[in-house]
């Protein structure tokens, strides 16, 4: 049920520096807004009453999205989902990125959802997570004791948590530059529309060698346990062999297997066999079509 918001401080400061001394401060009881599209539900719905909520937008700094072909794709803590799906470099270098960001909910929401948004909220079912994680994402993190820098799949500790602390702020995204020959695919199962939460996501980055031999496999899984997860047993069973038939289904079942369902556990496993299937082929088909350099 929906209910009246509590009442909180609303304060906005212009820099990374300032929002840090604020949540030293302030500690618990302060609550960071980029794109909102979460925190406000959660407030509205009771889960979260903060008394401080700590507005980000008006830090220029925070809002950029660039690639370095040597070095690999930053995305600021204000980057939407709406920049992510329409940038050509994404679609150039990154295409599972915006299929994992048309995945979320419908254009309103993606006008304001962040990616780093979606990362601190630590939502099993998020679709960015999964792209995240195979495509080993790391975490730029500022806090009082400084800077520090953290997978993307050691922040997600359980439910709607993570391993941040009250004080810290994900200030960057940093994606490594793939290999030659590498591409991924993000597939994804709603529970019931388009534009419903997902029950079930899969994402795979492969690299392939010159004779078409899977030289490096990654599979992220969403909405199919605890927290966003890799499916290592499928990605070692695949890295070392030739594309061959069923052996993208036989990985499926062994991803699957993997899985820790909190609910409709069997439909799931099928689906993520369904999906992790596709999500290889797909990004298989890719890195074919690619030239041997970029």
């Amino acid at each position: 049920m929906l209910r009246k918001l509590r009442k909180f401080d609303y304060v906005k400061p212009g820099s990374v520096a300032e929002v840090v001394s604020l949540l030293k401060s302030y500690q618990e009881k302060a609550s960071l807004l980029a794109g909102g599209t979460d925190l406000l539900c959660f407030m509205k719905l009771d889960f979260l009453h903060p008394k401080y909520v700590i507005d980000l937008k008006s830090i220029s700094s925070l809002e950029y999205l660039t690639w370095n072909p040597s070095d690999g794709l930053r995305i600021g803590n204000l980057a939407t989902l709406h920049s992510i799906i329409r940038h050509p470099l994404i679609r150039t270098h990154f295409p599972m990125l915006e299929q994992a960001g048309k995945a979320v909910g419908h254009p309103q929401i993606r006008s304001r959802a962040t990616v780093a948004g979606s990362i601190c909220t630590a939502s099993p079912s998020g679709d960015m997570a999964p792209s995240l994680l195979a495509l080993e994402a790391q975490v730029k993190v500022m806090s009082p004791e400084g800077e520090r820098t953290m997978p993307v799949q050691k922040v997600f500790a359980g439910p709607f948590k993570t391993a941040l602390n009250p004080t810290d702020v994900v200030t960057e995204i940093y994606i490594p530059a793939l290999p030659p020959r590498s591409a991924g695919s993000y597939c994804w199962q709603p529970k019931i529309t388009a534009v419903d939460e997902t029950l079930v996501g899969a994402a795979s980055v492969v690299t392939l060698t010159d004779r078409n031999v899977l030289k490096d496999v990654r599979i992220g899984l969403g909405s199919v346990a605890p927290t966003p997860m890799r499916a290592p047993r499928a990605e070692e069973f695949l890295k070392g062999k030739p594309i061959e038939d069923h052996l993208f289904a036989k990985a499926a079942t062994l991803a699957a297997g993997e899985t820790q369902p909190r609910s409709r556990a069997d439909y799931r496993r099928e689906m993520t066999k369904s999906m992790v299937e596709q999500a290889l082929k797909e990004a298989v088909d890719r890195a074919q079509r690619m030239e041997v350099s970029r």
